[in-house]
């Protein structure tokens, strides 16, 4: 793949990471002239359905954020059987290899980095969507430190099954949240269990879980607490051990609401401040609370026997004390109990009877969505649109708050309409230059489809004669349009006739069937005929094209004639300075392949098939 030019714009350049389904390059963007990272389909996954879906629904996803933490994609598509998503470059290391080689990492930096990441998780979680892969590998740094997620390969609409393939659950097992392992609805709660494992490695140089296998690492996150940080580092402060165990809490009540609420500590914690431990006990905080034994009386000496009048005082005095004690005894215990109440509407705020569960609304149209939605007793919030040419036109494919989620009466549910496949209004490019017409189709997301070239005493040379659709038709965002590009005059002398001939000896430094064309010192041309089937009638050539000299944006184009028609064009196409393209090019019969530069023929050569030998008079 190195050295390939995606797209006629982005110059692969070398592998900088791999993962089960892409392989990510540094690359140049041509046009732009700047670095940026191309992450592209493997080949073995480019016919699986699942994986392309995968795959486009991560370009969906992160073509919709736009966030100063989250890797931003300037570009996708498809070139021949290359799936591609082009992103910034960002050359510093990833957070998995910051903490290989330095944890445990200094409080404040860990903090700070978790906070830009909870800013990112809040900013994904407000649009509906959940990363479901959050983990110190898809933490990136700009060159001035600032973190940046990105991977939204398996992003989902909040409150959706867990994305199970072959019966694995997707995620990383190291990071994934107990519901996520149990392939059970996601939602945000979940990405902020896998960023409380992030923080405890940060911390501690060690993933909270280990095991043989992912699914033993797995099974731990559902069944088993973590060990205490502050057994490997001793410097983990007992706030920072806090936000931990909340943010990894098992049950979704104790674990942090959201990523703002998170966030919201990790910003105390980096400015020094101690927290307000509500909403969540750790283990050690969860047990029984011994309350320190009341003062005893101090000791009296010993008084002399009182006589019987003082003797009744003070067995009055006495049942005083007892009725006091009693009291106090009495308030004592009411005051306890209030302390447990008020600390049951710490933890639980709410009375369960004033909670609901949130419906799922997906799959339903929007009249049916906002009545289920009314019926639940909540609020019908935002109806946003979205396009997903895999699902049904007009229902809803994603809500938030998710399924199943419990909330107060009254709470707002937003949700999304699918608009389904973007349509566009087919362009006149007729009696527009080829290269015109590429441009127009381009611009509003069409591409250019197959082309045929006709002779035409009418229309000048390189002009559009006729397009497949006609200008005005509805067509689907990313169709290709053929186009028949007109020849000019045919020329008075007939074309030389492709039909088997007798080869022509090659003058003295000349090859075979090569007519002389004057040399180009801008262009390298190597021609090499690669294969040649039985008969000699099938034939394949390797054309490589390496553009010399100093002029940007060389005009290269290659065309083909052989026994089947023609010309058909190979290549065509703008380069650069320095840059190579290698072409194989298929002909049957007598085949002439021609190489043009900026418009001028530079090379043309004829590979000849002899005529049969004759069985007449045998």
């Amino acid at each position: 793949m190195e050295g390939r030019t995606i797209a006629d714009r982005y110059r692969i350049d070398s592998r900088i990471g791999e993962g089960g389904l892409a392989t990510v390059y540094r690359a140049m963007d041509l046009s732009l002239e700047r670095p940026v990272a191309v992450k592209i389909l493997k080949p073995e996954w480019s016919l699986d359905p699942e994986a392309l879906v995968r795959f486009r629904r991560e370009a969906r996803a992160a073509a919709k954020l736009n966030h100063p933490n989250i890797v931003q994609v300037f570009d996708t598509g498809v070139d021949g059987d290359v799936h591609y998503l082009v992103m910034e470059y960002l050359p510093e290391p990833d957070l998995k290899q910051v903490i290989a080689e330095y944890a445990p990492l200094p409080a404040r930096k860990v903090l700070e980095v978790a906070a830009q990441v909870c800013q990112a998780l809040a900013y994904i979680h407000g649009h509906g969507l959940v990363h479901g892969d959050v983990k110190p590998q898809n933490v990136l740094f700009t060159d001035q430190g600032i973190a940046k997620l990105s991977d939204f390969g398996i992003a989902a609409a909040a409150g959706s099954e867990a994305d199970v393939t072959s019966g694995m659950v997707l995620g990383t097992a190291h990071y994934i949240a107990p519901e996520q392992a149990q392939g059970k609805p996601v939602g945000p709660q979940s990405d902020l269990y896998s960023l409380g494992c992030i923080i405890y490695e940060a911390f501690t140089g060690q993933t909270p879980f280990s095991g043989e296998t992912a699914a033993q690492v797995a099974a731990k996150h559902v069944r088993q607490q973590p060990p205490s940080p502050r057994i490997s580092n001793p410097s983990v402060s007992t706030s920072e051990e806090y936000l931990i165990n909340k943010a990894m809490a098992k049950d979704l009540g104790r674990r942090y609401r959201s990523a703002d609420e998170m966030g919201t500590d990790l910003a105390k914690l980096a400015s020094g401040q101690e927290l307000d431990r509500t909403g969540v006990l750790s283990v050690e905080e969860q047990a029984t609370v011994a309350m320190p034994p009341a003062q005893a009386p101090e000791s009296v000496e010993a008084l002399p026997s009182p006589a019987p009048a003082r003797r009744g005082r003070e067995a009055q005095a006495d049942a005083t004390v007892i009725w006091s004690t009693v009291v106090v005894i009495v308030l004592a215990l009411a005051a306890l109990v209030l302390f447990g109440w008020l600390l049951t509407k710490a933890f639980y705020p709410g009375a369960p009877a004033a909670e609901v569960q949130v419906p799922s609304v997906r799959g339903l149209t929007e009249a049916e969505a906002r009545q289920k939605i009314v019926d639940a007793k909540l609020e019908v919030g935002r109806i946003e649109t979205d396009r997903d040419p895999d699902r049904p036109v007009g229902q809803v494919i994603e809500q938030y708050p998710p399924e199943g989620e419990s909330v107060p009466l009254g709470t707002t549910v937003r949700f999304t309409i699918n608009l389904g496949k973007e349509l566009v209004t087919a362009p006149d490019v007729v009696g527009m230059s080829y290269r015109q017409a590429t441009v127009e189709l381009e611009k509003i997301g069409l591409s250019v489809g197959q082309i045929e070239e006709k002779y035409s005493d009418e229309i000048p040379e390189d002009e559009v004669m006729r397009q497949s659709h006609a200008p005005g038709t509805q067509i689907e965002k990313g169709w290709p349009v053929d186009l028949v590009v007109s020849k000019g005059p045919e020329p008075d002398e007939p074309e030389e006739p492709l039909v088997p001939v007798e080869p022509i000896p090659p003058a003295e430094g000349e090859s075979e069937g090569e007519e002389p064309v004057p040399s180009d010192p801008h262009v390298s041309i190597d021609l090499d005929e690669s294969s040649v089937s039985a008969d000699g009638m099938e034939r394949d050539f390797i054309v490589k094209i390496t553009v010399l000299g100093q002029q940007e944006d060389q005009e290269i184009r290659v065309m083909r004639r052989d026994a089947t028609g023609g010309p058909i064009i190979e290549l065509d196409g703008k380069m650069q300075p320095g840059q190579s393209e290698e072409r194989r090019v298929h002909g049957r019969g007598t085949t002439t392949i021609e190489v043009y530069h900026n418009g001028k023929l530079i090379k043309q050569h004829t590979f000849a098939v002899a005529a049969p030998e004759s069985n007449e008079g045998e």
